[in-house]
């Protein structure tokens, strides 16, 4: 896959990779914006554009690496766009997902047991990844915004590892999974399709949300970190 530059126009970039499109949401950047490129989009929300790119290309690319490491300004951007993303998926995927369950549990669940099932395992992803979450906005990020200002001794308040010890979006997996391979009886076939997409959508984010911290955002810190150190 062709790696995406800056003199492209984002309209066709995205029309063609339309999983793209919660990027530049997260990027704040409204649609309609014509035949601009890249750039041109970019200067006028005064976006970093070689972030943009790294970020955008890590999506669709699994062997993507930027060429320098990000800059303190630029793990500032990268911290923002991942509170963005927490945000939304909070306020936004986490109901889209509740509200298609309670329907298909509301219209099957008396034909299907496996539904309550299904409902219960995604209750317990959702509190790992509220708490994944709440530890990254109280602790990792202002972690790392004191080691962007420079504080004194921001490295010695580094904080306890992640409560979440097992990747969420495997988990959201083997939820589709039983979701496809073991419902049985009568269900609404238009609301498991719903559910199937909802999760499929979570679990892609999360998926990203984890390539974006460890390929771009986790060796800047680090970096940071031996600086703040000498």
């Amino acid at each position: 896959m062709s790696m995406i530059l800056s003199d492209m126009k984002l309209s066709e970039v995205i029309l063609q990779h339309y999983v793209l499109m919660p990027v530049i949401r997260r990027f704040n950047i409204k649609l309609g914006f014509g035949e601009k490129t890249i750039k041109r989009v970019c200067d006028e929300y005064n976006l970093d554009t070689d972030l943009f790119l790294a970020v955008i290309n890590l999506y669709i690319q699994q062997t993507y690496v930027m060429e320098q490491p990000l800059t303190v300004e630029q793990v500032t951007a990268t911290v923002e766009y991942l509170k963005n993303t927490n945000n939304l998926i909070m306020q936004s995927q986490f109901p889209n997902v509740e509200r298609h369950l309670h329907a298909l549990m509301s219209n099957s669940f008396e034909h299907n047991k496996t539904i309550g099932v299904i409902n219960n395992f995604f209750q317990e992803i959702k509190s790992e990844l509220l708490a994944g979450i709440e530890y990254d906005n109280k602790q990792r990020f202002p972690y790392i915004e004191r080691l962007c200002n420079d504080e004194t001794e921001a490295w010695a308040q580094k904080p306890a590892d992640s409560p979440v010890k097992e990747p969420v979006d495997e988990k959201i997996f083997d939820l589709r999974s039983m979701l496809m391979k073991y419902l049985t009886g009568e269900a609404d076939q238009n609301l498991c399709y719903a559910v199937f997409f909802a999760l499929f959508t979570l679990e892609n984010d999360i998926r990203q949300y984890n390539k974006i911290c460890e390929r771009l955002l986790n060796p800047a810190v680090n970096n940071l970190e031996i600086n703040a150190e000498r």
